[in-house]
């Protein structure tokens, strides 16, 4: 928890950030700069959605349980901006960019799930790998254009077999939990 606390405190600077820049940025037409920003804003969704992920707070309205993952309106609730904006040419949260932030959580969650069992924690690597394959399912139903989400998103499968290979390793040395042991 402490991290998360840390985290959240990193999280509540980049989303002051956000608000400035919406500010500003809406004055101008939105898709002759966005260029400039939008990897900075898939950043700032990653980390929300990493903390909101591991059970931190990002704000009053997305008090977000463990495992959780915040939707795209949170995520616009939480950096005060307009989401998905089709009427107007001003700043807001893309599904694009929305996406690119949820590949990067998938692929530190992987990172996560080598790295708990190293540390003993054998029950994460579970929960993380039906996570992962729901988010997995959520990508294959999306018809996507041959662009860099298009590429990114294949790697998911690249995710999900990390993380079942840890599960599958668990499982032959018998180290799965079982079920009755959850508090």
């Amino acid at each position: 928890q402490p991290v998360n606390a840390e985290a959240e405190k990193s999280i509540q600077n980049q989303v002051e950030s956000v608000r400035r820049l919406s500010v500003v940025a809406s004055q101008h037409p939105y898709y002759k700069y966005n260029f400039s920003w939008t990897r900075d804003v898939q950043t700032t969704v990653f980390a929300i959605l990493q903390c909101a992920y591991l059970g931190g707070s990002i704000s009053t309205e997305s008090l977000a349980q463990q495992g959780q993952l915040l939707t795209i309106d949170s995520v616009g609730k939480i950096l005060g901006v307009p989401v998905n904006l089709k009427d107007e040419d001003a700043f807001h949260l893309s599904i694009e960019e929305y996406l690119h932030a949820l590949i990067s959580l998938i692929d530190e969650l992987a990172r996560l799930a080598v790295n708990s069992v190293t540390l003993g924690d054998y029950r994460r690597p579970l929960q993380i790998s039906q996570f992962i394959k729901d988010i997995h399912a959520g990508f294959q139903i999306l018809n996507l254009k041959n662009d860099s989400l298009r590429r990114r998103s294949d790697s998911i499968k690249y995710s999900v077999k990390k993380v079942e290979d840890v599960v599958y390793d668990l499982s032959l040395r018998n180290l799965i939990p079982s079920y009755t042991e959850d508090t």
